[in-house]
């Protein structure tokens, strides 16, 4: 639940009317609400193009996240803010579930796993020893904090739409006309860590180093994707639909062959005259940061 390569690409921005521009560090929580509910980015299971990094940090490590919210520290998550960090997730994460298309066609999907079984709990296995089913929170302006994950191209990929996979539920309403959304790549950094190489985005940023929603025109859409998380007998064997977020590209981009780290986010736009009250920072016995039950 929860965790070099200069940029190959290089793209000439220009903010569009109408986007939504990542809130800049400043080391303070933007809105601590909670009546807008959380934003759950769902995980993936496949390992394409011969990728060898997973949750393990040994590994590299797939599962990066960024905070800019004191408050964290508060509630016992002493990370250091606005830098990089890792958490131990699991063997079988392969960095966060990720669709990216060009013309129609699929040209790079680590969504699922390969059995199509990496979101269901295998009878007589608890839900809580199934990697698909923990998620992770991803909000930049509310609790202020995102997680990235990682992604590799083995040749050079033109892409048109890119989609990550969320989990609506904990209050979250995708449709809310507050909540909108954010998509950002970065290159790779490799960091020796006591002679173990961790990888990480090599920007310390909300806003992707390689591409951004903020400044590259595009369309979003959100869904049903069809899939459900599919919980054991110890959860009454729950569902939860999987949806869909889906960035068109008003142009399409190539990503030279190379190691990305990949996030998507909601981030709160303030209507005039909304009233909310902040967040007391009880979120639940597991914390907000990542989460198995829905």
């Amino acid at each position: 639940m929860k965790k070099a390569l200069l940029s190959l690409v290089i793209i000439l921005l220009m903010i569009t009317p109408g986007q939504v521009l990542a809130s800049p560090f400043n080391q303070q929580g933007d809105h601590q609400i909670d009546s807008l509910g959380y934003y759950y980015v769902i995980t993936g299971g496949k390992f394409p193009n011969g990728q060898t990094v997973n949750g393990k940090k040994s590994s590299g490590g797939s599962m990066a996240f960024i905070l800019d919210d004191p408050a964290w520290q508060s509630w016992g998550y002493n990370y250091a803010l606005d830098t990089w960090h890792k958490d131990g997730w699991f063997e079988q994460t392969a960095g966060l579930a990720l669709t990216m298309k060009h013309q129609g066609g699929i040209v790079y999907d680590n969504f699922n796993n390969d059995a199509g079984t990496f979101y269901q709990t295998p009878p007589g296995q608890t839900s809580a020893s199934t990697p698909g089913l923990y998620r992770g929170y991803s909000m930049s302006n509310n609790y202020d904090w995102i997680y990235a994950g990682y992604f590799k191209l083995d040749e050079a990929t033109t892409i048109d739409t890119i989609m990550g996979y969320f989990d609506p539920t904990e209050g979250f309403n995708p449709d809310a006309s507050n909540i909108k959304y954010r998509m950002n790549i970065w290159a790779n950094v490799d960091v020796d860590v006591n002679g173990a190489i961790w990888k990480y985005p090599d920007v310390a940023s909300f806003t992707g180093s390689v591409l951004s929603s903020d400044y590259v025109s595009g369309s979003f859409t959100w869904g049903d994707s069809g899939w459900d998380r599919v919980f054991g007998e110890d959860y009454g064997y729950k569902t939860d639909d999987i949806w869909y977020l889906s960035f068109c590209l008003g142009q399409s981009i190539t990503l030279p062959a190379g190691e990305y780290w990949f996030s998507h986010e909601a981030t709160i736009v303030p209507l005039p005259g909304a009233v909310w009250l902040l967040g007391s920072g009880l979120i639940g016995l597991i914390g907000l940061r990542r989460k198995l039950a829905g």
